[in-house]
């Protein structure tokens, strides 16, 4: 099924949407017949260096010869324009997307990329149908393809599993191609069921591109094979009780089979069960904990498994001497199942990150990991961090902690479990901000950097790093 025809299906079924948010970046104007104009646009800038990476981007099962490093300094520009018309009910929204980038340097050579370049390739990023308080408030819906995130955050938990629906190209794209329902029960709970069909290639474009179209879902980028995913969630929310809101939820998806480096990879189906506690301990304290167990078979009858956990607590103290300032410490264990003996045709017990193939802790482990592009899997990383709001739209966030392999399965080259010591540091901040407070005029923008020294699960004792600015126009 090719994406025009799963949008054209959607607008001929009445299907699904959860916290409908208006997007923080829609602009209103009213019109006299009642109805509301959406419209507006954006630019973001960013410059994004990286170097001795170790690790392969797309080797999941060790079909390529891992290098030592990579390096890379390049330039992306990505404008959107967008537009709907809705009223308080009813709302039919679009948004149109390109990225070009401009490579200074790309794998210890200078401007040996000129892909990307201008105009590249026109997409339309969102395009959907909602609907809004029906039924008294029981029920909203969504149906068309669409983002995962609200308000700056995404709208399932923390991302671990469900955020990103073409992860191939980044963050030029995060949309879904989905009929989503949220029911109501109560005032403070909420039921999403949502379909999802994420062709590999998006069809609505304009442009050519190399390749034509580009690809927004693979997991072995060196050849990008089509790999087409579908499924559907259930996902539950409830904040009855202040002390201990709480979320649950299934997730089914299945990935069609695809060839690469000369290899079949079968299919795969996966279903995965998952919770997330939200306690609040104290006015100051607060802890985050979130399990998740999945299974499944591929399409040669192995079986795959695996398990996700996540603990941590959040410490804001309300300290007089810092005040305006509201600083916050925070504990952290992040783990991931791997596999020993992680094979194509074999059964599988490492973690399948679902649609939660983003960069989630590090934007570093996007671009080298053993086990495809964005691919989170093996991994434990206890780690500590600290950082602040400042005044006004600022904020400073650090971590750091050493990461490990779950299993050591030697796809790294070394001989130990011990991935590295991983420290990120980010701050955001903002330019100008519209006083009248609707967006339009606002600019802002970050600075991040990462920085990993490997340890002995790699060849490589090379230090690593990321770094990247950014700045947005809204307008």
């Amino acid at each position: 099924m090719k994406t025009p025809v799963l949008l054209s299906l959607c607008f001929c079924a009445a299907v699904a949407s959860a916290q409908t948010n208006t997007p923080p970046e829609t602009v209103k104007e009213e019109a006299s017949s009642g109805l509301t104009f959406l419209y507006g646009a954006d630019l973001r800038l960013r410059q994004e260096l990286y170097d001795n990476i170790p690790g392969d981007p797309a080797d999941p099962f060790g079909l390529y010869q891992a290098p030592s490093g990579k390096n890379a300094n390049y330039f992306r520009y990505r404008p959107r324009i967008w537009g709907g018309l809705g009223n308080e009910t009813f709302k039919l929204y679009t948004r149109l997307t390109d990225e070009m980038r401009e490579y200074v340097v790309k794998n210890g050579k200078r401007r040996d990329d000129r892909s990307y370049n201008f105009p590249d390739e026109l997409i339309v990023d969102n395009f959907y149908f909602e609907g809004m308080g029906l039924f008294d408030g029981f029920l909203d819906f969504r149906i068309g393809r669409q983002d995962f995130f609200d308000n700056g955050r995404p709208a399932f938990g923390a991302g671990r599993v469900l955020m990103d629906g073409t992860p191939y190209d980044g963050s030029r794209t995060l949309f879904f191609d989905a009929a989503r329902f949220t029911l109501h029960p109560t005032a403070k709970s909420s039921l999403d069921a949502i379909a999802i069909y994420d062709n590999s290639r998006n069809e609505l474009h304009w442009g050519r591109p190399t390749p034509d179209p580009r690809p927004t879902n693979a997991i072995d980028p060196r050849d990008q094979p089509d790999m087409d995913q579908m499924g559907g969630v259930l996902y539950y929310k409830n904040a009855e009780f202040q002390a201990l809101p709480f979320e649950a939820y299934y997730v089914y998806q299945h990935s069609q089979d695809y060839n690469t480096a000369g290899r079949h990879m079968p299919s795969r189906s996966d279903n995965t069960f998952g919770i997330r506690l939200l306690p609040q301990f104290t006015e100051e304290l607060e802890g985050e904990f979130e399990g998740a167990a999945q299974a499944g078979k591929k399409g040669n009858n192995a079986a795959t498994r695996g398990y996700m956990a996540f603990a941590g607590l959040k410490y804001k103290p309300d300290w007089e001497l810092v005040k305006p300032a509201k600083p916050f410490f925070r504990a952290a264990c992040y783990y991931l199942s791997g596999d020993a003996d992680r094979s194509v045709d074999g059964n599988d017990t490492a973690w399948n990150p679902v649609w939660g193939r983003w960069p989630q802790l590090s934007e570093m482990h996007c671009y080298g990991p053993l086990y495809g592009l964005g691919y989170w899997s093996n991994l434990t990383y206890p780690h500590l961090g600290a950082g602040a709001n400042i005044g006004l739209h600022h904020k400073i966030d650090a971590y750091s902690g050493p990461m490990f392999a779950s299993v050591q399965d030697g796809l790294g080259g070394g001989d130990s479990n011990y991935e590295g010591w991983l420290t990120c540091l980010r701050y955001d901040f903002p330019i100008w901000k519209n006083p009248r407070g609707n967006g339009r005029g606002d600019i802002f923008g970050h600075i991040m950097g990462e920085c990993l020294q490997p340890g002995d699960y790699y060849v490589t004792d090379k230090t690593a790093y990321f770094f990247r600015w950014e700045i947005n126009f809204v307008f």
